[in-house]
């Protein structure tokens, strides 16, 4: 194989690896304010049924790892809190979204996670890397 054939596979590699991590979790798609938001939340809301750590490490990664954000999102608008579901606004359940991805070490971000089902379609919730050091 030639100088450019080494160069142009090595870039379309780094290409791919780049459009992976912008359309999933590792990217830092919500923000540390929204997560602390959403703690607020589950704290009021959730923690009575279930505490945040049972949100977390293998059954997360075995139950939502490789899934569209969306249907965490979609589950928790749905289905949460289990005394009144579906009684949490949009953005309540995304700032809980985010919450669960802070308690799971993965990256903040700048921006807030949008309370929107069909563009959480696009992001994939990684969670071969748990980057964070303080959820």
């Amino acid at each position: 194989m030639n100088r450019l054939a080494v160069v142009l596979v090595a870039l379309c590699a780094a290409s791919e690896l780049q459009a992976q991590k912008k359309s999933s979790t590792i990217a830092g798609v919500y923000s540390d304010e929204q997560a602390t938001r959403g703690r607020d939340v589950y704290l009021g809301n959730c923690k009575s049924c279930h505490t945040p750590e049972s949100h977390t490490g293998p059954l997360f990664k075995s139950t939502w790892g490789g899934r569209p954000l969306s249907e965490l999102y979609v589950f928790v608008r749905d289905r949460m809190p289990k005394n009144e579901p579906g009684s949490l606004s949009p953005q309540e359940n995304a700032d809980v979204v985010a919450y669960l991805l802070q308690l799971n070490r993965l990256p903040a971000g700048q921006i807030d996670l949008p309370a929107d089902s069909a563009t959480l379609k696009s992001i994939r919730i990684d969670t071969s890397m748990n980057v964070r050091k303080d959820p």
